[in-house]
């Protein structure tokens, strides 16, 4: 349904914008998937991509990290590096860090601006939507589980608005330095409280949700205000703590190879790399690495996925996932 969509959406753009008539088997399509799934889940996305109208002749499908890489040949310079004239030889790790997954592999440039994979992709379930199930937790332990899920049947309006608002702080809030100075103008972060949440949880209960707080752990660093909570910054900023502590912990276990240890550049990507969180605690960790972060990194694997229409041979080299042994067995016929 998804595919269709955005399908749909696409040629209703192009019947508006574009003269003539632009049909789907005009367009090669190319849809990005993480470079952590396996043959059958991409097999499943070319099924539904087929199943929603797309030609499987007119359709491509990408890996992430590989499209970011590849629009990151065009770009100018970024954080004091002219990172489209890198030359042949030149070795970096990509952190394609999206909402859902987190895909890590490192690319060489080899002749003729073509690159090579010189590590297979890796990583795992520790995108923005990690920091998003804390901030849920958060909410559910102030309200309750069945309060919480009521809420969000009944009043989804309501629920998709703290969401994106959450989503907006989350980009930019900035991180607890070794100093212990938030980086902040002031030590709290105000969340928006739905009076519709509030009015829920004291009709369930029976309880003063204000009254509730106060009994609660942390209560000291939780204020009820109207619609408003004011949250201590350590308690928001402890809902990136899982998901940022995954992505280091693996960045440093695959530059303890041998063959990764000269890597001096990493490439963030993806929307969760605008996160100034993640930033930090990847600076914070690798101080002998550079870090760059392009501008609007949640669009680099998009545009990548158009470069990568037009070069399909622009990714030279591979690492295989997997190695097939075959083997042959001969009979010699006896003598008689």
């Amino acid at each position: 349904m998804v595919i269709k969509f955005l399908k749909d959406d696409l040629l209703k753009e192009c019947a508006t914008h574009v003269s003539g008539i632009v049909r789907p088997n005009d367009i090669m399509w190319v849809l990005t998937v993480p470079a952590i799934w396996n043959d059958s889940a991409k097999q499943f996305m070319r099924e539904a991509a087929v199943q929603a109208g797309l030609s499987n002749d007119k359709l491509k499908l990408a890996v992430e990290p590989e499209t970011a890489s590849l629009f990151c040949r065009h770009l100018p310079i970024v954080e004091g590096i002219d990172i489209s004239k890198r030359k042949a030889g030149s070795t970096y790790m990509v952190i394609d860090a999206g909402g859902g997954t987190v895909d890590i592999t490192v690319h060489q440039v080899i002749e003729g601006r073509r690159l090579k994979e010189i590590h297979k992709a890796s990583g795992g379930a520790w995108g923005g939507t990690k920091v998003d199930e804390a901030y849920r937790q958060f909410l559910i332990s102030i309200v309750g589980d069945s309060v919480f899920q009521k809420f969000v049947y009944t009043h989804m309006d309501d629920y998709l608005d703290i969401n994106r608002e959450f989503e907006i702080k989350k980009r930019k809030i900035a991180a607890l330095t070794d100093s212990n100075d938030l980086g902040m103008d002031h030590s709290n972060v105000v969340i928006r409280f739905p009076s519709a949440l509030k009015k829920m949880f004291e009709e369930e209960t029976g309880e003063d949700l204000q009254a509730a707080i106060k009994q609660a752990t942390r209560s000291e660093q939780i204020i009820l205000i109207s619609d408003k909570l004011r949250v201590d910054a350590r308690i928001f900023l402890s809902f990136f703590e899982e998901a940022t502590r995954s992505i280091v912990d693996h960045v440093k276990m695959l530059f303890s190879k041998p063959a990764l240890r000269d890597v001096s550049e990493i490439l963030l990507v993806g929307g969760f790399s605008e996160s100034k969180m993640l930033q930090h605690a990847i600076q914070k960790e690798f101080i002998g690495k550079h870090i760059v972060v392009p501008h609007e990194a949640g669009m680099v694997v998009l545009k990548g996925a158009v470069v990568f229409g037009h070069d399909t041979g622009a990714i030279s080299e591979r690492i295989a996932k997997y190695t097939y042994i075959c083997s042959w067995y001969f009979y010699r016929r006896r003598a008689r």
